[in-house]
């Protein structure tokens, strides 16, 4: 109760001060967005070495922090509107010489707003773009985006603002958390690994509709997890809880090193449920072994996919003949 008069607080001073609303008539926030975890800290526990969590960045509480890094790490004025330049052309280079560099130039001009925005449920400090003629595409802001189709965001993190600067190569998520941690004087651990997080009821209707087709199946997975109605996440053994509950994580790797074409076979299916089943075996802490055929055709029936027992058998030793089980091959991806 006393965060919430003290955010009220100042909120009434913000219309006041920016001549919005004056305090008394200044309209309250919806009832219903005042969850008193949305402010609380992201990860706030350390790890056994000490190590927060890097989301705990995206808390309110480091506002100024954020503020003074951009201006102190890369010179950005932000203005008392929040807005900044985007500094992508600077350390990427020009997007193309057949587009005039004073006209290149406007696109990043005070392009960025720093805001609140909401991360799975929680308010945290985010950055949004409001430039509607840069055609930097790859840019996960990048408004141009829907125009093609592609999945674009609509705000993204501290960590998330150093690659679209410096690109992902130059600055991988790992550098990224490094210089902010060095920077805030914080310890954090790093993001993990990514996955792509896949809807359960929509991953079980992918196999039901395709199975008897695995190129159409595993071109309609690769579209699944690059498309705009699934999301990338990053984590370390486990999931977070509001993702693992209604979504079944698969490892980016497996998209991006194209492990499902090497298999091109129905045993696709009996990978994708070992991947399934794996996470879930590390999520309730249990250790995990290959199932037998009775207990996939079991598991899968449950699960609204059923593979018989004669050719879960099958699969298995197509899976193994292919060095994707770890008894045979030690690799992550089973």
């Amino acid at each position: 109760m006393e965060r919430k008069k003290w955010m009220l607080r100042l909120w009434h001073e913000h219309g006041e001060r920016f001549a919005v609303f004056h305090p008394d008539e200044q309209p309250l926030p919806p009832a219903d967005v005042w969850h008193s975890d949305m402010y609380e800290p992201y990860g706030p526990e350390p790890d056994q070495e000490g190590r927060f969590d890097p989301r705990v960045i995206r808390h309110l509480r480091w506002w100024e922090d954020t503020r003074r890094f951009l201006r102190e790490r890369f010179g950005l004025h932000i203005s008392p509107y929040y807005l900044f330049d985007c500094l992508a052309g600077k350390y990427q280079g020009r997007f193309s010489d057949e587009i005039a560099e004073k006209g290149e130039r406007h696109w990043y001009v005070r392009a960025l707003r720093m805001g609140a925005f909401m991360y799975d449920g929680k308010v945290g400090v985010g950055f949004s773009c409001r430039s509607r003629r840069c055609q930097r595409i790859k840019c996960p802001l990048n408004l141009q985006r829907k125009k093609n189709d592609q999945k674009r965001l609509n705000r993204v993190d501290l960590f998330e603002l150093l690659q679209i600067f410096c690109g992902e190569q130059k600055m991988p998520l790992s550098k990224a958390v490094s210089e902010v941690s060095a920077v805030f004087d914080l310890p954090l651990h790093d993001f993990g690994s990514p996955y792509y997080a896949i809807p359960k009821e929509a991953f079980v209707k992918l196999l039901n509709n395709y199975r008897d087709d695995i190129s159409r199946l595993i071109k309609n997975f690769r579209n699944r997890c690059t498309g705009k109605r699934s999301q990338l996440v990053y984590f370390i053994r486990k999931p977070p809880p509001e993702i693992s509950q209604n979504h079944f994580c698969f490892p980016q790797s497996i998209v991006a090193e194209g492990t499902l074409e090497g298999i091109n076979h129905p045993a696709v299916i009996l990978y994708l449920h070992l991947l399934v089943i794996r996470l879930e075996a590390t999520i309730a802490n249990r250790p995990f072994s290959i199932p037998t055929p009775a207990e996939i055709e079991t598991d899968t029936e449950v699960g609204g996919y059923k593979i018989s027992r004669r050719s879960a058998q099958r699969y298995l030793e197509h899976l193994e003949s292919v060095g994707l089980l770890p008894d045979k091959n030690p690799r992550e991806n089973v």
